[in-house]
């Protein structure tokens, strides 16, 4: 019972709290109510008075004095006051426990009443089983003397029977649902027609147990039947629907095939070579959800792709994981329908039944040693009355009924021809398997980017082939062939599209480099002036500056920088390059692939050769038309000289150094073709370039308006050529650096001597009146006519009508000529002196001459000896004393000599 608040509790105005402490009454007040007057019948007189009572109120503190502190600090009236709020409190206090006390005694007499009647009660419960412990031992048992079989007992095992036989007719909807949640078809087949032969021994008396005869009216007396048979009857088709859907399972056993037929066969009463072509019409269905499962899976990306405007990239890892997975579920699903359709239904070679031989044997007489029988297709009414819940109940079944058995037509099964309708069937649908196989075996290629990939997809699959039992050699032999002809799609179509992309991109860097040389040549320096581009220095890796981390990527740094040296080296300017490099590193990726696939298989394999015929010809066709695309830009006549030598540079790389027909697998015979194609088209640039260099520098340095009228009379005789054969010889010099740097000596020089040659040819055989005006001095003709013949006969160009050219224009001017010996003389001494300005027109290697002094160093660099003049010189530090402090400039602070 809850305590009432007493009237100090809930803070009375004015009362006093009375604290002990050491045993002393303390005073204190209450805080809350320290503004109410000390004495209730006295009324606050003024001002003073309240403000004395708050400063009383608020000075006190009964916890921190004792009694002989009030005395002393506070007035008699203020003790007065002190002492009212300690006798009103204790009063409260008095009268709240006198009220605590009488509510807490009737609660007490309450709970002693209810302890006594709680004691009573246990020592009544403890006498109790006392006595019930002392009769208990006193009883003996005695055993009744057995007796025959009377009437009662009969009547009474009929009822047991009964109530048997309406257990099992009321526990079967659940065990029926149970089985066929647990797939166990068989089992609750078994026990549907378990069912129905109780409700018929209910519904029909029969000579071995008549109901009427213990007097019991099924019918009547017992509705519950019909309503129950009712109930289960439905199950029926639901069995056979779930049994029939249960075929379709990817992954399921030939016990669990067999015993879903079987299921089938009773149920609906189906013939068991029906049930052959129910289970392959399902397996096919089972495929063809795998087919489109696997389409819409792997092509799921790219209809998000096509929808959201994007193209998404996966991983190439994810790609091949899906094709593989795709590709062995369907493999898997079609070897395991032959596999399971054969054990079933085939005998095996070794004499051994089938599968469903066995269990039907299995049926008839049940045996104990199944060891060779799967665990679900071991059924009796027995076992299955022993797997049920209520097995001790059902004991109590007639023994007809405990020993039933299902009828099976088992003489389809011994039927010779039963091997060859299944074996008819198994290749129809194995037939029309792979018709649906191949379609989606491309569209599981189709996400695959390259030759690698699809063989790597290829190879996986042919070890799953090999790896599955069952087939024969003939059906594996067709699953390859699948196989390897989406391979071989797959294969054709990547490297059709790797040679289309790359025609596509070689006609692009084409026209942009042709473009931008026609439009802005002067922005690319490096292309028009190869010269340039050789003694520009590569940038060093900032690794190898500053210390790589890594030594793979010290490595790969190392490696891109020695590339790029052995690109300047080879001339391959940054245009030319580019061009190159779009068909070299295709070429390689392809090669790379193709290569992958040769060593998976025998290079004589009929599937090699095939692949390798099919790709050579696309090659060759893709290289022709690279070659066509040259020949088309070199056919245009009004482009720009930079692109014919553009033009002709690419062609030449092509042949040598890079290869690039036999890099990327054409015949022996087609590169031997395309060779001569580009070299042909490479020589006809370069004659192109040499007819109209020449004529250009013909006309700027020999043409009419280029060159004034000399004076009438001339005393002193020329020492070298004219100035305007010194200028187109340097300018024919600085054109022939447009070309390019050849590693190629050989080439080098024969380029040099047929554009040397059309040159001379060119001047010499100028009409006489522009001959006469461009040069009325017949020595100065002679001299020039003499430094020509110079450098043909250095180039070995005397065969042929050149010398004879060149003698007529001489002879034919000058009647009364300075000695031949003397004119040779001068123009070796001057070739001699210029051979370093001209070295582009000079040949590599010089004649011996006989006044090149052996022990001199400077003279073994020129190829045609130093000039008479620079013999004797000497150097500036000889003819002019040094000052003292001219040392300390020298490296090292060495003296001089």
């Amino acid at each position: 019972m809850a305590r009432r608040p007493s009237s100090g509790s809930l803070g009375i105005p004015g009362s006093p709290e009375i604290i002990r402490q050491n045993g002393t009454a303390i005073l204190g007040t209450s805080k809350r109510h320290s503004s109410y007057p000390a004495m209730s019948g006295q009324r606050p007189t003024g001002t003073r008075t309240t403000s004395s009572t708050q400063k009383l109120d608020s000075a006190l503190n009964l916890g921190d004095i004792n009694t002989d502190e009030l005395f002393t600090k506070y007035s008699i009236p203020e003790i007065k006051m002190i002492q009212h709020r300690l006798r009103s409190d204790a009063d409260a206090k008095q009268e709240e426990l006198r009220l605590m006390v009488g509510e807490r005694y009737r609660d007490l007499l309450q709970a002693s009443t209810s302890i006594l009647a709680l004691a009573k009660s246990s020592q009544h419960v403890l006498h109790s089983l006392d006595e019930m412990r002392d009769t208990v031992s006193s009883i003996t048992p005695s055993r009744a003397p057995k007796r025959a079989a009377s009437g009662e007992d009969k009547h009474l095992q009929a009822l047991q029977s009964l109530s048997a036989h309406v257990k099992l007719l009321l526990d079967a909807p659940e065990h029926l649902w149970r089985l066929m949640e647990r797939k166990s078809y068989l089992n609750a087949t078994w026990l549907f027609l378990l069912a129905r032969v109780v409700h018929r021994a209910l519904s029909q008396d029969d000579d071995e147990q008549s109901w009427h005869a213990y007097g019991i009216d099924v019918s009547e007396q017992l509705p519950l039947v019909q309503r129950q048979w009712d109930s289960i009857t439905p199950f029926r088709s639901q069995i056979s629907h779930r049994a029939t859907l249960f075929l379709r399972e990817p992954s399921s056993t030939p016990g669990e095939v067999c015993a879903t037929l079987l299921t089938l066969h009773l149920l609906e009463s189906r013939p068991i070579p029906e049930t052959l072509s129910i289970y392959l019409a399902q397996r096919t269905r089972t495929l063809s959800a795998l087919l489109n499962r696997s389409a819409s899976t792997s092509n799921g990306h790219a209809v998000e792709s096509q929808a959201s405007g994007q193209t998404l990239h996966r991983p190439r890892k994810v790609v091949l994981r899906e094709a593989k997975q795709c590709a062995e579920a369907a493999l898997d699903a079609v070897s395991r329908t032959m596999t399971t359709a054969r054990r079933i239904f085939a005998d095996s070679t070794s004499g051994e039944p089938s599968i469903m031989k066995r269990t039907l044997q299995f049926f008839q007489t049940p045996s104990d040693v199944t060891d060779d029988l799967p665990p679900e297709l071991q059924l009796s009414t027995q076992i299955l009355l022993s797997a049920l819940p209520s097995s001790s109940h059902l004991l109590l079944l007639p023994q007809n009924i405990r020993a039933y058995k299902p009828y099976v037509d088992s003489a389809s099964l011994a039927s010779p021809h039963l091997q060859d309708l299944l074996r008819d069937k198994l290749q129809s649908w194995l037939n029309r398997a792979i018709h649906e196989l191949n379609d989606a075996l491309t569209d599981w290629f189709a996400p695959l980017g390259s030759v690698r990939d699809v063989w790597d997809v290829r190879s996986a699959l042919l070890q799953r082939l090999k790896d599955m039992d069952g087939l024969e050699p003939a059906e594996r032999h067709d699953l390859e062939s699948a196989v390897d002809a989406a391979s071989l799609k797959q294969a054709t179509f990547v490297w059709k599209t790797a040679l289309e992309r790359l025609q596509s991109t070689f006609r692009e860097t084409l026209s942009s480099a042709t473009t931008t040389l026609t439009e802005q040549a002067s922005a690319h320096p490096l292309d028009t002036m190869p010269v340039e581009y050789l003694f520009q220095a590569p940038s060093i890796p900032s690794g190898l500056q500053a210390g790589a981390h890594s030594a793979a990527t010290a490595a790969a740094q190392f490696s891109k920088y020695r590339s790029s040296l052995q690109q300047q080296l080879g001339g391959r300017t940054p245009l030319v390059d580019s061009a190159l490099t779009v068909l070299e590193h295709h070429a390689t990726q392809i090669q790379e692939d193709l290569a992958a696939m040769r060593r998976s298989l025998n290079s004589k394999s009929p599937l090699i050769l095939q692949m390798s015929t099919s790709y050579r010809a696309d090659a060759e066709a893709v290289c022709d038309n690279v070659c066509g695309a040259l020949e088309e830009v070199a056919r245009q006549e009004d482009s720009a000289l930079e692109v014919t030598v553009y033009v002709r540079r690419i062609s030449q790389e092509l042949v040598s150094p890079s290869e690039f027909f036999t890099r990327i697998g054409c015949g022996e015979a087609a590169a031997e073709g395309l060779n001569q194609r580009v070299s042909s088209l490479a020589a006809n640039l370069t004659e192109r370039w040499q007819q109209q260099t020449v004529t250009r520098i013909i006309e700027t340095h020999f043409g009419v308006h280029r060159l004034p009228r000399p004076p009438p009379t001339e005393t002193v005789l020329p020492t070298r050529p004219s100035p305007y054969l010194t200028e187109a010889l340097l300018s024919l010099s600085s054109e022939m650096q447009q070309l390019g740097v050849c590693l190629d000596d050989q080439r080098r020089q024969q380029l040099v001597r047929t554009t040397l040659l059309k040159f001379i040819v060119a001047l010499v055989d100028q009409p006489e009146r522009e001959v006469a005006l461009q040069c009325s001095h017949a020595a100065q003709l002679l001299w020039d006519v003499s430094f020509l013949r110079q450098l043909a006969q250095l180039w070995g160009l005397s065969a042929g009508d050149v010398m004879e050219r060149i003698d007529a224009a001489s002879t034919s001017r000058l009647a009364d000529a300075p000695p031949e010996s003397d004119i040779n003389a001068s123009t070796e001494e001057y070739l001699s002196k210029t051979q370093v300005l001209l070295a582009p027109l000079l040949p590599t290697h010089g004649p011996a001459m006989s006044k090149v002094n052996k022990g001199d160093k400077r003279s073994a660099l020129l190829l045609f000896g130093p000039s008479t003049t620079e013999h004797g010189f000497e150097s500036a530090l000889q003819l002019v004393k040094t000052p003292p402090r001219f040392g300390l400039l020298l490296v090292g602070g060495a003296a001089l000599p």
